[in-house]
């Protein structure tokens, strides 16, 4: 059976919790990078779906 690794919502990343601390170890720690790092990308996500729905 397959994991689900993230799973994106309208306004939400409910990430897999190995997935989020895999991200801070390889970003030597620095969980504040990683966490810039997803809300980028949930602004993008959000910026998709806004335009799609436009």
């Amino acid at each position: 059976m397959s994991k689900q690794r993230m799973i994106v919502t309208d306004d939400q990343l409910l990430i897999d919790m190995d997935l989020l601390f895999n991200a801070i170890r390889e970003a030597g720690g620095d969980w504040e990078k990683v966490e810039r790092e997803m809300q980028a990308y949930l602004q993008a996500v959000m910026s998709m779906t806004q335009q799609s729905t436009s």
